[in-house]
């Protein structure tokens, strides 16, 4: 490969690379990854709350305005 040969692939590439950075620095696409990794870190939070919830509740059961608590919200779910 000649040295004008490698030439132009270096700048076909780092003009690629221009293309690429000027998408990703979009306000447009900001947004978009910005609504995707919102909702994904809701959507993870609720998980990662209802699963750290349902290891920590037994332990709050044993206090009596906590039992009362959920007793009357239990009522109010119709359970």
């Amino acid at each position: 490969m000649s040295l004008e040969e490698q030439r132009k692939d270096i700048i076909e590439e780092l003009q690629m690379l221009n293309r690429k950075v000027a998408r990703q620095n979009s306000p447009s696409f900001i947004f978009g990854a910005g609504i995707i990794y919102g909702i994904g870190f809701v959507v993870g939070s609720a998980i990662i709350a209802t699963i750290a919830l349902g290891f920590v509740v037994p332990f709050f059961e044993d206090i009596p305005w906590m039992r009362d608590t959920f007793q009357r919200g239990a009522a109010l779910l119709g359970r």
